[in-house]
Parts: C-alpha cells; sequence; structure tokens
C-alpha cells in the first residue's frame, strides 16, 4: 500500500471522525436547548395555572381570563411539540381548552370582587404585576397587536388601582374610628394620587370627588383638633408657670415672729 494512500485513508477518517464529534456537539446542543425551552415554558405553564387558580372568583374579567387561557393554551401547545410523548401536557392542553371555553361563556362584565384580607391582597397585587408585564411581552413579540395590548393593560392597571383602594378602606376606617383625621386623609390622598394617574378617560372622577370632598371635611375637623389641642398645651403652661413659682410665703410669717 503507497504512502499516499495510507495518507488518505488516514485523511479520510479524520474528516469522518471531526464530522461525527461536531454531529455529536450539535446533537448535544440541540438537546440542551430544548430541555433549556423546555423548562422555561413548564416554569410559564405554572405561573398561568396559579393566576387562573389564585385571583378571586370573578376578580378577573372575562377578556382578561380569556387572555390567561390562551396563553396557557399556547404554552402547552409548544411543549407537546417539543416532548410529544409526554400525556401531562396533551392532559393539561385539553384541561386549557376546556376552561377556554367555559370563560367565553362567561357575561362581559363581571362583578367587582371586594378584597379585605392584606395577605390576599399583596399576592393579587403580585400576579397583577406579573400579568401587566407579561402583556407586555407579548405586545413586543407581536402576538397581540399595540391596541389590545393597551385595552388589556388598562384593566389590569385598573385592578391594581381596585387593590389598592381595597388594601386601604380598613386603615382609613381605624383612623376615623381612633379620631386621626390627619391619618385619614394621607390615606384618601394616597388613593386620590393613584387614581388621577389612571382618570384620563374620568372613569375615577366621581370618586375622587367624593373622596376631596371627605377630605375637606376632615381638614376642617383636623384644624379644630389642633386648636384644641393648642389651647390644651396653653393652659396647661399657664398652669406651669403657676407651679413654678417661687413660694414666698415664708418670708410673709417671718415678719410676725
Amino acid at each position: 500500500m503507497s504512502t499516499t494512500l495510507i495518507v488518505g485513508i488516514l485523511a479520510i477518517g479524520l474528516l469522518i471522525l471531526v464530522a461525527v464529534a461536531v454531529t455529536l456537539q450539535t446533537i448535544e446542543k440541540n438537546a440542551k436547548d430544548k430541555r433549556r425551552i423546555e423548562s422555561a415554558l413548564k416554569s410559564r405553564s405554572r405561573n398561568f395555572e396559579y393566576m387562573l387558580e389564585g385571583f378571586p372568583e370573578g376578580f378577573l374579567n372575562r377578556d382578561l381570563l380569556i387572555l390567561v387561557c390562551n396563553c396557557l393554551l399556547e404554552v402547552f401547545s409548544q411543549l407537546s411539540k417539543i416532548n410529544p410523548k409526554n400525556k401531562e401536557y396533551q392532559s393539561k392542553y385539553q384541561n386549557a381548552a376546556s376552561r377556554l371555553e367555559q370563560n367565553r361563556a362567561k357575561p362581559a362584565i363581571a362583578g367587582t370582587t371586594k378584597l379585605t384580607d392584606t395577605k390576599q391582597i399583596k399576592e393579587v397585587q403580585k400576579m397583577l404585576t406579573g400579568l401587566y408585564n407579561f402583556i407586555s411581552k407579548l405586545a413586543g413579540s407581536k402576538r397581540i397587536s399595540a391596541q389590545e395590548a393597551q385595552i388589556y393593560a388598562k384593566q389590569v392597571r385598573r385592578l391594581m388601582v381596585q387593590t389598592a383602594s381595597d388594601a386601604l378602606t380598613q386603615p382609613i376606617k381605624d383612623a376615623l374610628q381612633q379620631t386621626k383625621p390627619r391619618l385619614a386623609i394621607h390615606y384618601l390622598n394616597m388613593l386620590n394620587e393613584k387614581m388621577t394617574k389612571e382618570n384620563n378617560d374620568g372613569f375615577y372622577s366621581e370618586q375622587i370627588n367624593h373622596q376631596s370632598q371627605q377630605i375637606a371635611e376632615l381638614e376642617h375637623q383636623a384644624s379644630n383638633i389642633d386648636a384644641s389641642v393648642e389651647n390644651n398645651r396653653d393652659e396647661a403652661n399657664t398652669q406651669t408657670d403657676e407651679w413654678n413659682k417661687p413660694d414666698d410665703s415664708w418670708k410673709k410669717n417671718a415678719l410676725y415672729d
């Protein structure tokens, strides 16, 4: 066997080894990418499932429920394509499709659900923030139009204002019962500030006016309390001055000694 033939065979063998190595690396990289994508999608599906289960009954309106269900449906569709042998993905896809149809059958306008538990309010606010951020991502990736994103985002922001109002309802009542008008005014101003930021369409105008009137009444009440406190302070200072006067009675008694 000639040297040229041997070199040729070795070169071909080397090329085959390189090709095999590159192929194996590509397969491994694709497998890692697949696992990474699958993990990210599973995490996203848990977030959407948590939203559907975590929000109080009747809290989200029909449009937002349909949005979350559609997102969940899309996630399980992608998971089923990545791992078609996984029966759980297929089952959850069917469940999401069923929930989507159930929510589509609900009335367009849902009643307002008031929240009273502080812990629940904080949890709901966290979920609303997550939903708001995801709407931005959907708009950024063109999966929903800019107009749809604005509509959804506005609905979520209104729910954020509502939960802020729910969170302050009891503190305002407590401040009024404890005759602390300044504290109640502080909470009412916080509400007015939040509502004013979202009042481009006049949705909160009536409530803002009502709360502003309440603030004016409380300001008058607080002024009376301040005046009363000031009068009590002046009276106390006068009494203290009387107490601090030197006792000269011993001098008078000394004249008759």
